[in-house]
């Protein structure tokens, strides 16, 4: 071989090999992860979320979020019999988090028809009471429940990968599930 076309075989053999090698690498990667993914849902079980409207299953949802609520904290400067001035904190006003649903695919049109009142201003039929319930595949029965008061969609979006659902409401109730009631209060000290 030629002295002058060593070079340039030598770059063309180093840049194809490192091309191989990181499309090897990806492929081991995705394995990998694949596998990792397959064992955890096999070692032990695996959860999700039912999502009811006015007393009717729309869907099933892999992943739920802002099932809680919170409190604003209100501070003041107070002085103590003693002279010290301290800050004391309050509970504020109450607020609820959104719902926050994913799934891997489209929802019944159901789902889409509650949004499109929200869209259309029929807040009539916008506005819906409705539950979420957390439930396990080796379990027939719910393991927790929350109601929710006066929902509605304020976002609906389908990527083609993963749908998402953001849900407004005016109150959220822990729900025991055996039972159908709410779960009971703190005792009082």
């Amino acid at each position: 071989m030629e002295r002058k076309h060593f070079w340039t075989y030598t770059i063309i053999g180093t840049v194809a090999l490192l091309a191989l090698i990181a499309v090897g690498e990806s492929r081991l990667r995705g394995q990998g992860v694949d596998l990792a993914v397959d064992s955890v849902h096999s070692a032990g079980p695996f959860y999700y979320f039912s999502l009811e409207i006015g007393g009717q299953d729309v869907g099933i949802y892999e992943e739920c979020r802002g099932l809680g609520s919170i409190n604003d904290i209100e501070e003041a400067f107070v002085e103590t019999e003693s002279g010290v001035i301290v800050r004391r904190q309050t509970p504020g006003a109450l607020a609820w988090h959104n719902l926050r649903l994913r799934r891997s695919e489209p929802s019944q049109l159901l789902v889409w028809f509650w949004r499109k009142a929200m869209e259309d201003g029929d807040l009539e039929a916008a506005v819906r009471d409705g539950a979420v319930t957390l439930r396990g595949t080796d379990r027939a029965e719910p393991l927790a429940r929350w109601e929710f008061r006066n929902g509605w969609v304020a976002s609906l979006s389908f990527d083609g990968s993963s749908e998402e659902m953001t849900i407004v409401h005016e109150g959220l109730t822990r729900i025991d599930p055996a039972w159908s009631s709410p779960a009971r209060p703190i005792p009082e000290r």
